[in-house]
């Protein structure tokens, strides 16, 4: 990473580098701009992707909240 000492130039990742990063395929990672999961810069006809943001994406939590299951019966359920 190169540090010019500016936030206003941080370092851009091209999507095979994200791909690498990530562990994930380009189809993937070209998915994840598309619905917002991670904001990418497009400049000419490439993607490219701030570090930060891939950062970012590992934090987020995955899946669904644990919720445990009701204790109670349905009442459509059969008892024996």
């Amino acid at each position: 990473m190169t540090d010019s000492g500016s936030n206003d130039n941080p370092e851009l990742l091209s999507v095979a580098q994200t791909v690498e990063l990530l562990g994930v395929t380009r189809q993937r990672i070209h998915d994840l701009i598309k619905n917002g999961q991670i904001v990418a810069r497009k400049l000419g006809r490439y993607y490219y992707i701030e570090a930060g943001e891939i950062e970012r994406y590992n934090n987020q939590p995955t899946g669904k909240p644990y919720q445990p299951r009701s204790t109670t019966s349905h009442p459509n359920s059969i008892d024996n």
